[in-house]
């Protein structure tokens, strides 16, 4: 059985015959504009960006798609994967996969970080009051008043940065 919060099952399902289709979607409506504006396929994105924007490019498109619901039939990429496939996944796995399905992506104001632990967000775009991000790897490398475009969810009581985020750097460095 897996660990954590590791995507991999459900990534590899999204490309079998029942979801690729949809899984092109999802790239196409995030990067669709770009590469007809600029003409290049998704293939020659590693070259253009590298394969960490790349994958951070994939990513966002993949996160999106966990919340959709397609037709025929209503279906969403984690109810149909938890049902097929759920008994080879950790419990920690399933609660992530369920937090993203309904998650949002925001743009983030980052502030009160501290190193190796977490942070406060704001989100800019909805509102709301700030919240404690439990974090330690992007913790070390965000500053105060950075600006991060992703998904904040909730898993076990804690607060949570989706496994794909786009900083933009506003703080003193």
């Amino acid at each position: 059985m897996k660990r954590g919060h590791d995507l991999s099952g459900i990534m590899k399902f999204a490309t079998s015959p029942a979801w690729a289709d949809h899984l092109r979607d999802a790239l196409d409506d995030h990067l669709g504009p770009a590469m007809e504006e600029f003409e290049f396929e998704f293939e020659d994105l590693v070259e253009i960006v590298s394969d960490h924007w790349a994958g951070v490019l994939w990513g966002c498109a993949f996160e999106d798609l966990l919340t959709r619901t397609v037709e025929p039939g209503a279906l969403n990429l984690v109810d149909d994967y938890i049902r097929r496939r759920g008994w080879n996944e950790a419990g920690p796995a399933k609660l992530y996969m369920r937090a993203l399905q309904s998650s949002v992506m925001s743009l983030y104001e980052v502030s009160d970080v501290e190193a190796g632990s977490g942070f406060l967000v704001r989100d800019l775009i909805r509102g709301g009051d700030a919240v404690r991000v439990t974090e330690r790897s992007a913790s070390q490398t965000l500053k105060q008043w950075d600006r991060i475009g992703t998904r904040v969810v909730i898993v076990g009581g804690k607060h949570l940065l989706s496994g794909v985020w786009i900083g933009v750097e506003k703080g003193p460095r």
